[in-house]
């Protein structure tokens, strides 16, 4: 079958793409609904897991406990369970009850949301891209997640504890918000979510030839300033929670440059064989059959 019979096939107007988006976004809509429906209704284990940063208990705060008793430094023992949390809105409560399951129904949701954005554009690439763009769907959710666990379990309890307990005066006491307490939370664990996108931004770069891994070594010292002023955007203003989300994010460019490396020699490669083959008098016209 040649490309234009493919794309003849594939082809839909305008409206039938609205119906085909309209259709895509009831679904996604309905599945987030019922996750907020169903977080809603379990009040009690979505706010503990909103919370459990200022708890003694809580995995990161043990392992800086052991490292502070290992190491006989006090120095590396946090104390986010010292911030005290309180509530001066009427309906501030119910409003982070509304706000928790809305944030874990979104999380719950957005693998489904990125396969239902692939499965959009899926019918307008060609055979081959559309077998490789399926890495994209598979590979954006799993970085989110671990930029989200990573934000949650190591940047979070570090900034709550740097900012809850940090004082210019000993007359002053800190009391927060708790509706500032969650946005904290919340924020630190998203900035680090998008911050762990950037391997597939950069392989998609790679891969439109917009970026290459000479260019990406020569421009380290410009990455390195770039990456500083985003964290330090997508931050709470404090230190600490922009030197955590640059240097796994410096860590990932420097991954990029592999993964750059990698689409560079596979191009290479396919590019050599088809020379080859056309040297051979093996190789007349490409269509996708062949692909």
């Amino acid at each position: 079958m040649s490309n234009q019979q493919i794309h003849d096939e594939a082809e839909m107007t305008f409206g039938e793409h609205l119906d085909e988006l309209r259709k895509i976004l009831f679904r996604v809509v309905a599945v987030f609904a019922l996750l907020f429906i169903v977080l809603f209704t379990l009040k009690g284990i979505v706010l503990d897991v909103v919370f459990a940063p200022i708890r003694e208990t809580f995995p990161t705060n043990r392992l800086f406990a052991w490292l502070a008793q290992a190491m006989n430094s006090e120095a590396l023992r946090i104390s986010p369970e010292n911030v005290e949390l309180f509530n001066n809105k009427m309906a501030g409560q119910f409003l982070l009850h509304i706000k928790s399951s809305f944030v874990g129904a979104f999380v719950l949701a957005f693998p489904y949301l990125i396969w239902e954005l692939w499965s959009f554009v899926k019918p307008a690439l060609p055979p081959q891209q559309r077998r490789k763009s399926i890495r994209y769907a598979i590979e954006c959710p799993i970085w989110f997640v671990l930029g989200l666990l990573f934000g949650y379990y190591i940047i979070a309890p570090l900034a709550i504890n740097f900012l809850g307990n940090y004082q210019v005066s000993d007359q002053i006491k800190n009391i927060i918000d708790v509706s500032s307490f969650m946005t904290t939370v919340i924020s630190v664990s998203f900035a680090a979510a998008v911050a762990f996108q950037l391997p597939i931004l950069i392989r998609l770069l790679a891969t439109m030839g917009v970026v290459t891994a000479d260019g990406m070594r020569q421009y380290r010292k410009i990455a390195a300033v770039l990456l500083l002023i985003f964290a330090a955007i997508i931050t709470p203003p404090d230190v600490v929670s922009q030197t955590l989300i640059f240097f796994p994010c410096y860590a990932l460019y420097e991954y990029g440059i592999r993964i750059t490396q990698r689409i560079e020699a596979q191009r290479a490669k396919e590019e050599a064989e088809y020379q080859a083959a056309m040297a051979a008098g093996k190789v007349v016209e490409k269509d996708d059959d062949d692909e």
